[in-house]
């Protein structure tokens, strides 16, 4: 099971509430459905 990426953590967007894995590293954070940088960490 080590083949996860711990660099990467589920996002949730805001506006379309679609949710993701992305780097946290990576500011900003967008989602990749709308394009929108307002989303939360879960």
């Amino acid at each position: 099971m080590d083949d996860i990426d711990q660099s990467m953590v589920y996002f949730a967007c805001n506006v379309c509430d679609f949710v993701f894995q992305s780097d946290p590293n990576f500011i900003p954070v967008v989602c990749p459905q709308c394009g929108c940088e307002d989303v939360v960490r879960t």
